[in-house]
């Protein structure tokens, strides 16, 4: 995941102050495991008769209220608890980065808490592949770490790597893995599975809300990453419960070509699927570089997915893509590096890391009033909470 950020001083805290002066997991959302690279061939699969309610139609007013809390900016900040004691001093911070662009945003926010709270981090890139990743968990055994952050990527492609990290006392913390994180030796998994289950399912009320029971929906799913198939069960099975009539089909996007010919995939979809309506991305970093094509081939879809890029985001401003569901990546990994202190501390994560409760919203045009180039968050005092949270400030 990670390549080269720099030196995070005086001027990357002021690049960072700008971000939180207008509002850069996301994915995951998270970071993405390339560890089977699915072909392009569509998975069709039509949603069949709800098991109760009624069997036609759409309840476009029961979608409208589950999303109604996710259309407006967050009010609930994630950590209020502050730690139990300053941490020491020069605490070694370990990523393991995979590679992805998003992995790479994950990175730089990382290497801004780690600075905050007065660590020093390593990245490491641990690649796309099983080999790579196993490379790189052993490589960071011989760094000594205190504690080792890792993405999305599922950690069975480390081998034995990340239990012996543990096994050396390592405190190990993952953000939104979507299986029993134990048996890999991870200490703590923040943003599981609940995370996918829920934006799965406000995706399908989102199109149930736009499009009601003329939905015709396409879910471009990356069976690559972890979080993809418990967003697409939520996603298919909220709409088979809130609209029954509603048409959705599933086709996977290859992990690899995002950035390169995801965009002609998706096109030729729906060149393929004149009746589609709306396009549902489980990441829209897929759809980077949609826009031109979809303008190339004369077509117009509404879209709509999770974690957007600052490109995703510049694009809804120009009106080129409909909307995201975003989810606050500062916000999200600067409390990665809050529960690693405090288990380096002894201590327990507060309710809320226990609870995986993350700040998120719907944006659309009218949304983005922020330079999206700067990402999103909807508390751009961040760092100063966690400095007062940590007592640095």
């Amino acid at each position: 995941m990670l390549a080269k950020f720099g030196d995070l001083g005086p001027s990357s805290v002021a690049r960072g102050r700008r971000w939180n002066r207008r509002n850069t997991w996301r994915v995951a959302a998270a970071c993405v495991s390339a560890a089977a690279l699915v072909s392009v061939a569509a998975c069709s699969s039509s949603s069949g008769p709800a098991s109760s309610g009624s069997a036609q139609g759409a309840n476009v007013a029961a979608a409208k209220a589950a999303i109604a809390p996710y259309t407006v900016p967050p009010k609930t900040f994630t950590v209020t608890e502050p730690l139990p004691a300053k941490l020491p001093a020069g605490k070694k911070f370990v990523f393991l980065q995979c590679s992805t662009p998003i992995c790479a945003v994950v990175g730089r926010f990382f290497q801004q808490a780690v600075k905050g709270i007065g660590g020093t981090l390593t990245v490491v890139n641990a690649g796309s592949t099983a080999q790579t990743q196993q490379a790189a968990a052993s490589s960071v055994l011989a760094l000594k770490p205190d504690a080792v952050l890792l993405g999305g990527t599922d950690p069975a492609l480390f081998g034995g790597g990340l239990k012996a990290l543990a096994d050396a006392g390592v405190k190990l913390i993952s953000l939104q893995i979507d299986k029993d994180v134990k048996p890999y030796g991870i200490t703590f998994n923040y943003l599981g599975a609940n995370l996918s289950q829920r934006n799965g399912k406000l995706l399908a009320d989102w199109v149930i809300a736009n499009k009601g029971s003329h939905a015709n929906a396409v879910l471009y799913s990356l069976p690559a990453l972890d979080i993809s198939a418990p967003v697409q069960t939520a996603f298919e099975n909220e709409m088979r419960t809130n609209c029954p009539s509603c048409k959705v089909r599933v086709v996977p996007i290859d992990v690899s070509t995002i950035g390169t010919t995801a965009p002609r995939t998706v096109v030729t979809d729906l060149q393929a699927h004149p009746d589609t309506n709306v396009a549902v991305f489980v990441s829209l970093s897929a759809a980077g570089g949609l826009p031109a094509a979809l303008k190339a081939a004369g077509l117009s879809v509404t879209t709509v997915g999770f974690g957007p890029t600052t490109g995703n985001l510049q694009d809804i401003k120009d009106g080129a893509l409909t909307a995201a569901l975003d989810i606050d990546f500062p916000v999200s990994t600067w409390t990665g590096v809050d529960v690693a202190a405090r288990l380096l501390e002894g201590a327990q994560p507060t309710a809320s890391e226990q609870a995986g409760e993350v700040p998120e919203q719907f944006l659309e045009q009218k949304d983005i009033t922020f330079d999206p180039t700067l990402g999103w968050s909807a508390f751009p005092d961040y760092a100063q909470r966690f400095a007062h949270l940590w007592h640095v400030s």
